[in-house]
């Protein structure tokens, strides 16, 4: 009985990983200023560095030319070049890796990325906005480019609704980093130093090639806020 009691507890809150922010990046890549939003949010929440992927050539911004050229990517597996790539990650511990999800996979140009960093024994979140696909191959493409490390399960969310229901976003983003991290004491975002632009102009493109209506994470954080009710549950049967 006495054994049991601590393992209850320890049940209920072993799901928090632990997370030296300091020591943690974002990167990401926003071709609409979708998944910047989501980068941003997520930056302000827990003062992380952001750290931008600008395209050497930017994608065309007619929708139509853009997803012909995605898909020309993917059937040659191109490398679009970047513009000042990032080469060294040696200072961070655990690194976010937000995209858009275009043809249910990572852009390209996000493989061109990850194939310059030494990311083993890195632990990597990722994040993605789309438009109507879900996480679909978010989590496994990253798997298979970011050699020896560890890649926690993903967070989607809807382009149109980061864009436009900023702030129902935000919380569902504070939820999600609650569940993983606890709760992140409030930093001023100014603190932070980041080479991405201002978010103001984003056009109205989704960051893929589909419209979805607005989705909700009911049952994921129904499992996280249930699991203490559990517990106790536990507790009061023995």
């Amino acid at each position: 009985m006495k054994y049991i009691i601590p393992l209850i507890f320890l049940f209920a809150f072993s799901s928090q990983d632990q997370i030296d922010t300091s020591k943690a990046l974002i990167i990401y890549f926003s071709r609409t200023g979708n998944t910047e939003l989501f980068a941003n949010y997520i930056k302000e929440k827990m003062n992380i560095e952001l750290f931008k992927i600008v395209p050497a050539t930017p994608y065309p911004e007619d929708y139509n030319q853009m997803l012909q050229v995605c898909q020309n990517e993917q059937k040659n597996n191109a490398r679009p070049e970047i513009k000042d790539p990032l080469t060294d990650v040696s200072k961070y511990d655990t690194i976010f890796i937000g995209t858009p999800t275009w043809y249910s996979h990572i852009p390209n140009i996000v493989m061109t990325q990850l194939e310059k960093l030494n990311l083993s024994g890195k632990t990597i979140y990722p994040f993605n906005t789309h438009g109507g696909s879900g996480i679909a191959s978010t989590v496994s493409d990253i798997k298979q480019y970011a050699t020896g490390a560890t890649v926690k399960d993903g967070f989607a969310l809807s382009g149109t609704y980061v864009r436009s229901n900023k702030e129902n976003a935000m919380n569902d983003i504070t939820n999600w980093i609650e569940k993983n991290f606890g709760t992140i004491p409030s930093t001023n975002p100014s603190d932070n130093n980041t080479n991405n632009p201002s978010t103001n102009n984003i056009n109205n493109n989704d960051d893929e090639e589909e419209e979805e209506n607005i989705p909700t994470f009911a049952s994921s954080e129904f499992i996280f806020k249930n699991k203490y009710f559990l517990a106790l549950t536990l507790l009061c049967l023995m």
